[in-house]
C-alpha cells in the first residue's frame, strides 16, 4: 500500500499569503500527497489564562500566546486562494481546524479528503462530535495522549458507527528528539484499537519518517519550511522543502523493497539460485545397472539437479545409464522403479 505523506506548512507561512503560496509552488514536485495548513480563531481557541509552549516561547520570542496565533494565521479568504492553488498543481488541500466555527467553515467551502485532528484536539468534544456526525475519514493525532484517552476519542467518533479513523502516533515537542520517539508505539497502537496507523514527525532529519513505513505507517506528516532560521515557532522542526522532498523519493523506494509477506523470487535470483546451489554429483564414473551408494556421489555447485537434502531418491537407486565422474546425476539418470 503507497504510504499518504502530508506535507505539514501549519504555520510556516508566518502570516503571509505569498509565502504561502510559494510553498504550495515549490511542493508541486515534492511527492506529497496532501498540503496541510491550519485554521484557527484564536479567541476561540485560548483563554485568558493560556500560556506558550517552552519550544514557543524560545522559537518565537516576545508576546503572548494570542498575539503568536493572530500573527500566524491566515485569513479565510487566503484559505480559498490556497485550495484553489493546491487544486492547480493536484495535490489535496487540507487543513487543521482549532476550533468548532473554523472547522465548520472548513467543511462547509472545502471538499477535505479527511479530518485532522491536532494532539492537543483529542479530547474537544466539540469538534470530535461535529466530526463524527459527518462519517468523513479521519486523521486522529495521538501526542501527549494515554491510551485511555485514545479510547475516548475514538468512542466519541465512533458513537454513531465506525468511522474510518487512522491513529497518528506524535510526540509533540518541537523538535523531538530521537531518544523520545518510540515508534514501536505503533504496534501497540494496532494491537490495542485495530485501526491503520501513521506518525506525525516533529524530529529533525527522515530518519522516523523512514523507519515508521518500514512499521507499518499508513500516512506520514512532515513539517516543511521554506527556511529553518525564519522566525516563529516550528521552522527548527520542520524540514526545508528540499529536504521533505528527498525525504519522499527515499520513501517510496523505502515502500519498494518492503515488498509483500509472500516469499518470492526475482527472476534473476532464480537464475543465480541454480548457479549457487548445490546438486548431487557422481563422486567417480557409475556404470548402467549400478546400484548407486554414499561413495558414489558427492554435493557440487550447479544446482539444476537433485538437491542434497534429496539424497534419499539417488542413493541406492540403480543407473538407468553410464553417469561420467563430475556430472550433475538427473532423473533421466536413473533406471525407472
Amino acid at each position: 500500500m503507497k504510504t499518504f505523506v502530508i506535507a505539514e506548512v501549519g504555520p510556516n507561512h508566518n502570516g503571509s499569503l505569498d509565502t504561502a503560496l510559494e510553498m504550495v509552488c515549490r511542493l508541486a514536485g515534492s511527492g506529497a500527497n496532501a498540503i496541510k495548513f491550519q485554521l484557527a480563531r484564536p479567541e476561540a481557541v485560548y483563554s485568558a489564562d493560556a500560556f506558550k509552549a517552552g519550544y514557543q516561547a524560545r522559537n518565537d520570542g516576545e508576546g503572548s500566546v494570542i498575539e503568536m496565533s493572530r500573527r500566524l494565521q491566515l485569513p479565510r479568504e487566503a484559505h480559498v486562494r490556497l485550495y484553489q492553488e493546491c487544486r492547480k498543481i493536484g495535490i489535496p488541500y487540507m487543513c487543521t481546524a482549532f476550533d468548532l466555527d473554523s472547522l465548520r467553515f472548513l467543511d462547509t467551502n472545502f471538499d477535505l479528503p479527511a479530518f485532522k485532528v491536532a494532539s492537543g484536539e483529542l479530547l474537544s468534544i466539540d469538534t470530535l462530535e461535529y466530526i463524527a456526525s459527518r462519517r468523513r475519514p479521519v486523521l486522529l493525532s495521538t501526542g501527549m495522549a494515554t491510551f485511555d484517552e485514545i479510547g475516548l476519542a475514538l468512542g466519541i467518533l465512533d458513537a454513531s458507527g465506525s468511522l474510518p479513523v487512522t491513529l497518528l502516533h506524535c510526540v509533540s515537542n518541537y523538535p523531538a528528539p530521537h531518544a523520545d520517539i518510540n515508534l514501536n508505539i505503533l504496534g501497540s497502537l494496532v494491537q490495542r484499537f485495530g485501526r491503520p496507523v501513521g506518525f506525525s514527525d516533529h524530529s529533525v532529519g527522515p530518519e522516523c519518517c523512514l523507519a515508521a513505513v518500514a512499521m507499518g505507517a499508513q500516512v506520514i506528516e512532515k513539517h516543511v519550511t521554506l527556511d529553518h532560521d525564519m522566525p516563529g515557532p516550528d521552522h527548527k522542526a520542520s524540514a526545508t522543502i528540499e529536504e521533505f522532498t528527498a525525504m519522499v523519493a527515499v520513501l517510496r523506494r523505502v515502500e519498494v523493497a518492503l515488498g509483500s509477506p509472500e516469499k518470492r523470487f526475482s527472476e534473476d535470483e532464480a537464475g543465480i539460485r541454480r548457479m549457487a546451489r548445490k546438486s548431487i554429483v557422481a563422486a567417480r564414473a557409475i556404470p548402467a545397472g549400478t546400484v548407486i551408494t554414499a561413495e558414489d556421489v558427492t554435493y557440487k555447485r550447479p544446482g539444476t539437479g537433485f538437491p542434497p537434502t534429496d539424497r534419499s531418491r539417488v542413493i541406492g537407486r540403480l543407473a538407468g545409464r553410464d553417469i561420467a565422474a563430475d556430472r550433475v546425476i538427473l532423473p533421466e539418470d536413473l533406471a525407472a522403479q
